[in-house]
């Protein structure tokens, strides 16, 4: 079966707040991650339920989400990307990258002039991902349980 052909990128709605909650969760424990709902993974307790600015978006499967991506302003200017995860059982098939793609030119339709994000190393499919297409990584260290901070200039 072509997992990609048969996603479809579209605005998260509060009904696929569960199956962002479970593949979020699930990859965070494959790492060794326990989730922090109250703190740095609060976001994905509403997900779906974001008023504007916040765009978020999912990669749906038959009518379930597979994969979640966020833009939230961080200023008038530039926007942050959190909340990119891909259920295990859809990751290799391009839906990354296609949500990617849609955040980008979701942030570029607001106005964003670069985007950013912070990142754990060990997600190494993820870091490929970033910098293969023209991300690049900020030398700050970012606060919090993340260990890498990148960026992408929209103009």
């Amino acid at each position: 079966m072509d997992r990609t052909a048969a996603a479809t990128i579209r605005r998260a709605r509060p009904s696929d707040g569960p199956a962002v909650r479970r593949f979020v969760f699930e990859t965070l424990e494959e790492h060794g991650i326990v989730p922090d709902p109250d703190g740095h993974d609060k976001d994905v307790m509403t997900f779906g339920q974001d008023p504007e600015p916040v765009d978020a978006f999912v990669a749906d499967v038959a009518g379930t989400a597979v994969g979640s991506i966020m833009i939230a302003p961080r200023d008038s200017r530039t926007g942050w990307l959190s909340k990119f995860f891909v259920d295990g059982k859809h990751r290799g098939c391009g839906i990354g990258r296609a949500l990617l793609e849609h955040a980008v030119s979701a942030a570029r339709a607001r106005g964003y002039r670069r985007l950013e994000l912070d990142t754990r190393t060990f997600f190494r499919e993820a870091i490929h991902l970033y910098e293969s297409t023209g991300w690049k990584r900020d030398a700050t260290t970012p606060a919090g349980p993340c260990d890498a901070l990148y960026a992408l200039d929209l103009e």
